[in-house]
């Protein structure tokens, strides 16, 4: 089963500048190595077992060719300097969770084994399900089950020391074109179980992956602005220590975040460059 929210991840065309941009915006940002037969590299953003991926192509013949990356990754950053690209949720049964999606008619790429090769010589190891043949701005996740016990993982790749104050990923907001569909697939197809939340009101349906959190919305109604940019995941929410905080850390260093005044709880937005985040104090669940 699904059980959390596992990365978000950043495409960007060029991924030292891309590491000192989200620096600057008071993230860890640490080099995360290489996809082997991918054509890809990135730097890792941790909290803790989640995080955010900036995720780039250092060879795009072979990222042409890399059964994740695809043409697709490619083509994407050819549009734009970063954006957000699509977003992993963890899982105990990837078997299982191919099996159920496949009943509703999805195709399914996977599960097949990818690795990261680390720049300390050390190697991460997982299982990726791709729905619908690609990762990258679809109105569902990708799925991951990682071969790397989650202990390891957090010894050669510890959690960051973010100076904004945030602490961990609460969940994403994904724009969908038909809600009703949208809303069948995560229910039967992902086996999320549906909830309200406050905070979250207004959204067509809010599905709950362990302590985190998916908020589907029709794309006209949440962003008729970013018309171009399809369906796929339009905010990420992130844990804040104190969110006002984070507020004036990030406008004394970066930019001033929006409050979301609708909100009883403290929420600010940030859209760097088309990547939005939503800094609030508590999860949604």
């Amino acid at each position: 089963m699904i059980t959390r929210f596992d990365h978000l991840v950043i495409a960007v065309l060029d991924l030292e500048r891309a590491s000192e941009r989200f620096r600057a915006l008071g993230f860890e940002v640490r080099p995360g190595g290489e996809h082997p037969g991918q054509g890809t590299y990135n730097a890792i953003i941790r909290f803790g077992l989640d995080y955010i991926e900036l995720l780039a192509i250092h060879d795009e013949a072979e990222a042409r060719a890399g059964g994740l990356s695809g043409p697709g990754l490619v083509e994407y950053l050819r549009e734009r300097e970063w954006g957000m690209a699509g977003y992993a949720l963890a899982t105990d049964d990837i078997a299982g969770d191919a099996a159920r999606l496949q009943a509703t008619g999805l195709p399914v790429v996977g599960p097949f084994a990818m690795s990261r090769q680390r720049p300390d010589g050390s190697t991460l190891a997982w299982r990726l399900l791709i729905p619908g043949g690609t990762p990258w701005r679809r109105q569902w996740p990708f799925l991951i089950q990682w071969a790397t016990p989650d202990s390891e993982r957090l010894a050669v790749e510890r959690p960051g020391e973010h100076p904004n104050g945030v602490t961990g990923v609460l969940g994403a907001l994904v724009t969908v074109r038909d809600l009703a569909a949208a809303t069948d697939l995560y229910e039967r197809g992902l086996g999320l179980a549906r909830y309200s939340a406050a905070g979250l009101e207004g959204f067509g349906a809010i599905f709950s992956a362990g302590r985190t959190f998916v908020a589907l919305g029709a794309q006209h109604d949440v962003a008729p602005s970013q018309v171009d940019e399809g369906v796929g995941v339009y905010s990420v929410t992130l844990a804040a220590r104190d969110p006002a905080a984070t507020a004036a850390w990030l406008a004394k260093h970066a930019a001033a975040p929006m409050r979301e005044e609708e909100s009883p709880a403290p929420r600010y937005a940030l859209d760097v460059g088309g990547v939005r985040f939503v800094f609030a104090s508590a999860p949604h669940t």
